[in-house]
């Protein structure tokens, strides 16, 4: 496995990249790619305590149940307007933690995150990086995975971030 240095400072993670992740058993990507991760404790509700038969759950307890952090409750309160209790936490975190990077697919979470010059990636986002970082060989077989297990990206997004790790040819300009 190559070597380098880590791809983030803190990643703070929302519930829909944790399952997806947990879905193709790269949930250690997450310590790999950042120095420091946190779950918003609401998301750990909703991922670990709610969903204890789900993938994610089981890793999550033994490998990151010292990630747990509450949101500020003002921000939160704030935030729910908009969006569920885990993203709203999500969100409230990044926001006292401008330095992170929010790990978020729901697509009217990143528009609240990015509306408030928050750094989010998406969990293809995380996986492409990985990719480049030589910590998985290829990108191709994890998307297929996902994808049998139901979870749904636009097909040029998928080719786009294919072409972006060189797994398919660039079309000619």
């Amino acid at each position: 496995m190559k070597t380098f240095n880590k791809l983030e400072r803190l990643i703070i993670c929302d519930a829909g990249p944790l399952i997806a992740l947990g879905k193709i058993d790269q949930l250690h990507l997450l310590r790999q790619c950042a120095e420091t991760v946190w779950i918003p404790h609401q998301v750990w509700h909703e991922v670990v305590t709610r969903g204890q038969d789900r993938p994610p759950a089981a890793w999550l307890k033994h490998n990151l149940a010292d990630a747990i952090r509450s949101g500020d409750h003002e921000l939160m309160a704030a935030f729910s307007l908009q969006v569920d209790a885990g993203e709203a936490e999500a969100l409230a975190l990044a926001a006292r933690n401008r330095e992170s990077c929010l790990l978020i697919d729901d697509a009217k979470g990143r528009t609240v995150a990015q509306l408030n010059q928050l750094r989010c990636v998406s969990t293809l986002g995380l996986l492409v990086r990985a990719r480049r970082a030589g910590l998985i060989i290829q990108l191709q077989p994890l998307l297929s995975r996902l994808q049998a297990a139901g979870w749904f990206i636009h097909p040029h997004l998928i080719q786009d971030a294919l072409r972006a790790v060189g797994e398919i040819a660039t079309p000619p300009a």
